[in-house]
């Protein structure tokens, strides 16, 4: 009887062992569960960039959340490309996307291309977003692929109600992943990743899991997705976001940052049910306001390459991001420049899309003004020689032009000025910074790292501006010796530069607070630009007239005077070819060299500005010819009408 209990046990235990075994939903609740404990165990911590004030979109106005906040919203409505796109549903729930195509859109409101605050607004609302309390949802999916059955991926994908970039566009999808190299989830949870990847745009970056650039904490991933865009970053830094669709643009992450740990949501890799929550997640058509090229809204993360290839999609990831350099002057401008010129670009094809007929006159009005400044003045060929004549403003840029060419080697040599310049200016920085007296400043002033940034950048806007009256007063001394026909070696040039270096330091420091004095004073600044354009010829007048710092001063604002627009204008001009080469070859560097140096990034612009300054110098020199020339004619004439009318008086 005993015997028979037991056998009639054991024969219970064991059909009800293979019941569990062969029951498909029972162990499909059993996969789910490791998932979703894999999907815990590494669940990011997503770093925010901190807004300063509501609205404010310098830093990030949105999280990642939940998709409900657009679904059952009677805010948000259904539409169906063509005819004028009308609307199918109000308010439409997980079912009403099951399955639809990609002639299908999500609509928001407010208006992608002129977003405002309302996105911003109705994210808070929709969430109930609290000032100082704000969370972030990760859908969570373990993906496979047929031909890699050994390894398997752990993605987390981010929904971003707003992307706020140069392709601005309702809804974004953006998102991490993890390798392991187990085809296992069971193996995965007791080992660790090999690799993980950070989208971007439209490809990303990878680290290996001990890399030092992966911010960890513990087993969870840091993740820095930039403010707007919502790329994923490794760390905190201004970067060049780039991609095929979207063109270029500046990707910031840098703090202060809020550190919000994601909550998880699992995703099957497929859903048959219409009534299932997740039904959404087989909608093609777009999360957002459909729109043309980058501005459209985007598609589900089921229709993404990375969902089915997972694994071609991390192999083909960069291994590193361009960050961009930043720290000294020339390296700040040619970035800010960048940043703004993209983001220029993009409100431009806004503008192009939205109110075709004035970009377009715009245009045209910008060809025909630049038609008319070319026409106006001549271009016949002169030589640069005599210094002393008339010029009209094509004329010296021609000689300038072939004088260079003529004579590049002597006026490379005066360029590179610029590079000691540099260096003596960020080794007196260096020394200044380290001063007890500069070091409690800058600590009184709050955020070390930002002002002595801001010491760099004034240093190396006065090491630019004592290079430019360097390199201008050696080239009036080669221009001195070859306007009467003589050759100048170049030292030669150097020497006499070198030898009126006190008088040119006079003029150089008194100018500098003149017009300093004027412009901080803010209601000065319209007389600090006079004074500045009237300077312009100080280093010529000092070498070529021998002149201390305040005649040199003095005698330039004589020669400018009656002519300060010409003279204006052409400054202009110079100084605009100078910044455009460098910033033209800092973004080749930018665009082409991924994680460039800062000293190396620096550098080159430095040398390009070397060899560019030089040609600028000509021109200006022949500048003051021509205005040495007509003052004097003007000198003469008035000489010449004082002993006419002396002679009138005499006679009569």
């Amino acid at each position: 009887m005993a015997t028979r209990v037991v056998l009639i046990l054991l024969l219970g235990t064991f059909a009800a062992q293979s019941m569990i075994a062969s029951s498909p939903a029972l162990a499909q609740e059993s996969d789910d569960s490791l998932e979703q404990q894999l999907a815990e165990k590494y669940a990011p911590i997503v770093m925010l960039k901190a807004q300063a004030a509501p609205c404010d979109n310098t830093g990030e106005q949105w999280s990642p959340s939940s998709v409900d906040i657009v679904l059952d919203n009677p805010d948000v409505v259904l539409r169906q490309v063509g005819n004028g796109d009308p609307v199918i549903k109000v308010a439409p729930t997980a079912s009403d996307l099951f399955g639809l195509s990609e002639g299908f859109y999500l609509d928001y409101p407010g208006g992608a291309f002129a977003p405002g605050c309302i996105y911003e607004t109705d994210f808070d609302r929709y969430t109930d977003t609290q000032p100082g309390d704000r969370r972030a949802l990760a859908y969570a999916h373990v993906a496979r692929q047929d031909d890699r059955p050994d390894q398997l991926v752990l993605q987390y994908w981010f929904f971003w109600y707003f992307n706020d970039w140069n392709n601005k566009h309702e809804g974004d999808w953006e998102g991490i992943q993890l390798l392991f190299d187990t085809g296992s989830v069971e193996e995965a949870l007791a080992g660790e990743p090999v690799s993980v990847g950070y989208a971007q745009h439209e490809g990303g970056e990878k680290a290996n899991w001990d890399a030092s650039k992966l911010e960890r904490d513990g087993d969870r991933p840091v993740v820095y997705p930039s403010a707007g865009s919502h790329a994923s970053y490794f760390g905190s830094a201004l970067y060049l976001g780039r991609s095929g669709s979207e063109g270029f643009g500046c990707d910031t992450t840098d703090g202060p940052s809020d550190r919000v740990p994601a909550d998880i949501q699992l995703l099957p890799t497929t859903v048959q049910d219409a009534d299932d929550p997740l039904a959404w997640l087989t909608f093609g058509g777009r999360w957002g306001e459909r729109q043309s090229g980058a501005f459209n809204g985007p598609t589900g993360p089921a229709d993404k390459e990375r969902w089915a290839n997972p694994i071609d999609w991390h192999d083909d990831l960069r291994s590193d991001a361009a960050v961009v350099p930043a720290g000294d002057s020339q390296g700040d401008v040619i970035v800010n420049t960048f940043c703004k010129v993209v983001e220029w670009g993009s409100g431009s094809l806004i503008t192009l899309k939205t109110s075709p007929l004035r970009m377009l006159v715009t245009f045209a009005l910008a060809l025909l003004i630049a038609r008319w400044l070319v026409r106006r003045t001549v271009w016949d060929r002169v030589a640069a020689k005599p210094l002393v004549m008339r010029r009209r403003a094509g004329q010296i840029i021609r000689a300038a032009g072939s004088s260079y060419r003529h004579n590049a080697r002597a006026l490379v040599a005066f360029g590179l000025v610029y590079l000691p310049t540099a260096v003596v200016v960020g080794a007196v920085v260096g020394v200044i910074l380290q001063l007890p007296v500069v070091s409690q400043l800058v600590a009184l002033a709050g955020n070390g790292v930002e002002t002595g940034i801001l010491f760099v950048v004034l240093a190396g806007g006065v090491a630019n501006l004592v290079s430019y009256v360097a390199v201008n007063a050696m080239v009036a001394a080669y221009y001195e010796g070859s306007a009467n026909g003589e050759p100048v070696a170049p030292r030669d040039a150097v020497r006499l530069a070198w030898a009126k270096a006190p008088a040119l330091a006079a003029g150089f420091a008194r100018s500098i607070a003149i017009v300093a004095t004027l412009v901080l004073s803010i209601v000065g600044i319209p007389w600090g630009i006079r004074q500045l354009i009237r300077y312009q010829f100080m280093p010529q007048a000092v070498i070529l007239e021998d002149l201390g710092g305040r005649e040199g001063l003095e005698r330039s604002t004589e020669l400018v005077r009656g002519r300060w627009w010409h003279t204006a204008v052409m400054i202009t001009l110079f100084n605009v070819l100078i910044a455009l080469s460098g910033m033209i070859v800092g973004l080749l560097l930018l665009l082409i060299v991924t994680g460039i140096p800062l000293w190396a990034f620096s550098g080159l612009v430095t040398l390009v500005y070397a060899l560019i300054v030089p040609l600028s110098a000509v021109a200006q020199t022949l500048l003051y010819g021509d205005a040495v020339d007509e003052n004097d004619n003007e000198v003469d004439e008035n000489d010449n009408e004082t002993v006419r009318s002396d002679l009138t008086v005499s006679i009569t």
